[in-house]
């Protein structure tokens, strides 16, 4: 115990205090309670700031030796506490909750306080929802202890909760004997939270709803409460767990047909935005009185519309199927509930709408002319070919043809680069530093930041440090020390305090002795930082000369052969770092203009400007796509993209040898073990050789569609659309397994750069249809989760463009045995075959799948494709 913090004793504290205090000091808990006993309470208020100033000081001290210290503190803090309000606070303390006591011993130190004082301390406890919910046996036993009735607040309802059950005694036991039953139990189906153990039984324990149902069969508790606190509790809420155990709930009550037709209005109510599995048991319910005829046509209608606009295709199946049902019983009914069905006319899945036409079809024999033209009118909704159909039962009036006008004409355009702004005055950078170093802002934002710096430091330095002070301070308290991709904070910390950041040379260690092609782009922004603030701190240049003429992160040549005639007047030298950055980010288109200017140079830097430029700079890549084991969660192969290394990569100085080298995440991985830095960031540097940048992060892309990480690098793909060069093979086949990502948020993504490309004219469809396919059946990518997010797509307005991606994709997922969820693949693409009026060649594997006999989904599905693209 030799770093226990010095408790010091006051000199003026009585024996009594004394001996309770050394108690305390010495972690002496169960001596604590017996020694307050003989304190009156002026004793026990003295030793009340005392105490208070020992829990302060082991409140981050969380050896051994303290938690008995922690333990004897409660004891005493409680039964030193005279006033309810003192002593709550005490118990509710965050700094002691965390200990092991015994609450009879916690309740010895307070029980001679009396009924009323208890009652008190009691109901504050309870209003505090976490407290309750984690100090509900001691607040229960303060409750006896006092005979007063426990408050049923929502955090004591859930301590009572998890209070029921346990090792050796089961639920129903507990409940049995608990005095709180009858007040409890009607507020489990109110407090959030509640209900989601209900969903488990053990083999000793049947568990929570056998339990209640026992009970209320035995009177002890009011069964139509039960009832009603289900229906109640399933109307609105969210969680699935939660939901399956009320729905046990209700399956141990076993409702009558007279409880469900009392409770009619609320099962109808369900239908509508419940849990789906909350609505299929309403829809249970509705069919029971609909055979016993107890379900009226208004009440049958009303849910009949809620249901049959869900998305859940099993939901909109079962409502059909009910309505079927209802008709062959009443044929008289079919003139009210025919129109009802063609609300499922509007439903996405074709499949969805040939079962309600086949059943509008059949019964319409029995609806007067209105209700057929009614049918008619609605068959708009339905698919080319089920018009058709619908247009022999219905009349002339169904319109059949395909539409005249097709393509992608709501696709948003492509954006167009920004040319960045001269840099800032010196208020306005103060405002622009601060939102960078929060994380506020784009590479580009960043760069003309860094440039402004360099222009106002050679300008007016001291002007620029007043204006810097304020905001480095703040982000000096904030985050005391850097790391390599904090590169704008240690110019700023340089341009105000004149000295590097104190963990500087320990970063430049460590970027200088690890280079690999996925650490060289975050190297590269590094050590051109700490070039700059170096020249800051030195000579600060005339500006810097790769800064980006474009928001892309592209530059002009014209505009770097300006920038370094201004060196040459200026008699200024290039950093190196700098001057190697901005070659890598020249535009490939080059003026004659920019030619001739460069050649004027007579400056090393100017000449080797003139050089670049006319042998074309950096080149494209060689990129080839292999198939291998990524060692994710399975040995299931995915699909990569090898990187040659660029010609003359060798005469560069690290890390930027390291960037352009080749890259082999198959055969040779990287020291590191990384996946590449997905960023806008590291696209700023080869802006326009996006390839090279794409092939580093496949491997953490392609995590995307196996786990369900957040969205840390998804966002990342709109930038690399955005971005120039060509896009090859790594592009496509990054944004092919961001259509697989698990999250929605991360395909958004994917499909944000996807849109950008085709706008560009730069997506190849047949490729990445193609990928996409590939992927799919290697099990890297799931059919149904691309599917409906290609639906949104073709939502607004891109089904010529989904259209054109799957056509080429459906010929690899028909290669073999169909993958999981093809059917849903299949299903889109016949429907933006249709809304595209597509033509053209049949595709061979869906004419030999629509030749197939049967009538699967699959086989309907490719006849639909191969009917409207064969049509004249």
């Amino acid at each position: 115990m030799t770093d226990r913090p010095a408790y010091d004793i006051p000199d003026t504290a009585t024996p009594g205090v004394r001996a309770v205090l050394h108690a305390v000091r010495e972690g002496r808990g169960q001596d604590v309670c017996r020694l307050l006993e003989p304190l009156a309470d002026a004793e026990r208020r003295t030793c009340l700031p005392v105490l208070k100033t020992w829990r302060r000081s082991v409140r981050n001290n969380w050896g051994p030796e303290h938690l008995a210290v922690r333990t004897a503190l409660f004891y005493a803090g409680a039964g030193c506490s005279t006033g309810t309000a003192d002593a709550a606070q005490w118990i509710a303390s965050p700094d002691l909750r965390w200990v092991d006591r015994d609450t009879a011993l916690v309740v010895s130190v307070v029980a001679h306080r009396g009924p009323e004082w208890l009652a008190k301390v009691v109901h504050r406890l309870a209003e505090r929802r976490t407290v309750a919910e984690e100090e509900y046996p001691l607040i229960a036993l303060l409750a006896r202890a006092a005979g007063c009735e426990l408050p049923a607040t929502d955090g004591v309802v859930l301590g009572w909760e998890q209070s029921i059950g346990g090792w050796g005694r089961s639920i129903e036991d507990d409940l049995r004997k608990d005095p709180w039953l009858t007040v409890m139990v009607p507020r489990l189906f109110e407090v959030p939270g509640t209900g989601s153990s209900f969903q488990y039984s053990w083999p000793n324990d049947a568990g929570w709803p056998h339990a209640l149902a026992r009970l209320a069969g035995e009177g002890l508790l009011d069964r139509a409460m039960l009832l009603d606190g289900c229906l109640s509790r399933l109307l609105r809420e969210p969680r699935t767990g939660t939901v399956r155990g009320f729905l046990a709930l209700l399956t141990a009550l076993d409702p009558t047909e007279d409880e469900h037709a009392a409770r009619l209005l609320t099962w109808v109510r369900i239908l509508p935005d419940a849990h789906p599995q909350a609505a299929a048991r309403a829809q249970q319910a509705l069919a029971v009185l609909d055979e016993a005829g107890r379900l009226d046509d208004e009440h049958l209608i009303e849910a009949s519309l809620a249901a049959l606009v869900r998305p859940e295709k099993k939901i909109v199946r079962t409502q059909l199927t009910l309505l079927d049902k209802a008709i062959k019983r009443d044929r008289s009914r079919a003139d009210v509930l025919l129109p009802v069905v063609a609300e499922a006319f509007g439903q996405e899945e074709h499949s969805l709408q040939e079962r309600a036409l086949a059943l509008a079809v059949r019964h319409s024999r029995h609806a007067d002319a209105a209700v057929l033209a009614g049918l008619a009118a609605d068959s708009g909704r339905l698919a080319l070919d089920l018009r058709r159909r619908a247009a022999d039962a219905f009349g002339d009036a169904v319109p059949t043809e395909a539409p005249e006008e097709s393509g992608d004409a709501s696709l948003p355009p492509a954006p167009e680069p920004e040319r960045l702004a001269p840099p800032a005055p010196t208020a306005e950078l103060a405002e622009d530093v601060a939102a960078l170093l929060h994380g506020n802002g784009t590479p580009a934002q960043e760069e003309r930041a860094l440039n402004a710096l360099v222009v106002h430091a050679r300008a007016d330095a001291d002007g620029l440090r007043a204006a810097l002070e304020p905001v480095a301070a703040r982000h000096r308290e904030r985050v005391p020390y850097v790391n390599a991709s904090d590169g704008l904070w240690f110019v700023v910390h340089t341009a105000v305090y004149g000295l590097p950041p104190r963990n500087l040379d320990y970063i430049r260690s460590l970027v200088e002795g690890h280079q690999c092609p996925h650490q060289a782009t975050g190297s590269i922004r590094f050590l051109r930082a700490d070039e700059v603030a170096v020249r800051l701190h030195r000579d600060p240049p005339p500006g810097l000369l790769a800064t980006p003429t474009w928001s892309t992160g592209t530059i002009d040549p014209a505009d770097l052969a300006a920038r370094i005639a201004d060196y040459e007047r200026s008699g200024a030298e290039p950093g190196p770092v700098d001057l190697q950055q901005a070659l890598l980010r020249l535009d490939r288109d080059v003026s004659p203009e920019a030619h001739t200017a460069a050649g004027r140079l007579t400056s090393p830097a100017g000449r080797r400007l003139a050089s670049w430029l006319a042998s074309g700079g950096l080149p494209d890549p060689v990129l080839t796509r292999t198939a291998e084991p990524l060692r994710l969660r399975s040995p299931r192969p995915g699909v990569l993209v090898r990187t040659a290394a660029l010609p003359g990569h060798a005469e560069w100085p690290e890390p930027f040898q390291s960037l352009l080298a080749g890259h082999d995440p198959v055969g040779s991985p990287c020291r590191c073990h990384g996946g590449g830095e997905c960023s806008a960031e590291a696209l700023a540097i080869l802006p326009q050789h996006r390839e090279v940048i794409a092939g580093r992060m496949l491997v953490s892309v392609a995590i995307l569609a196996e786990y369900d990480r957040l969205d840390e690098h998804a966002p990342v793909l709109p930038a690399l659309a955005e971005s120039g060069g060509q896009a090859g093979p790594a592009t496509h086949l990054i944004m092919a397994y961001g259509l697989g990502a698990r999250r929605p948020e991360s395909q958004m993504h994917a499909v944000d750069a996807i849109l950008t490309l085709a706008a560009r004219g730069q997506l190849d469809t047949q490729r990445l249809g193609e990928d996409v396919g590939e992927l799919t059946v290697l099990r890297r990518l799931k059919a149904q989760r691309y599917a409906k997010v290609l639906r949104e797509v073709s939502r607004g307005g891109g089904h010529d463009l989904v259209w054109s991606l799957l056509s080429a994709s459906l010929p690899v997922l028909l290669r073999g045995a169909p993958p999981s969820g093809l059917a849903a693949v299949i299903t889109l693409a016949a429907d933006c075959a249709e809304l595209s009026g597509a033509k053209g060649p049949e595709i061979p594997c869906i004419t030999e799948l629509a030749f197939r006999p049967g009538s699967s989904q699959l086989v309907k599905q490719a006849r639909r494709i191969r009917d409207m693209i064969t049509a004249p």
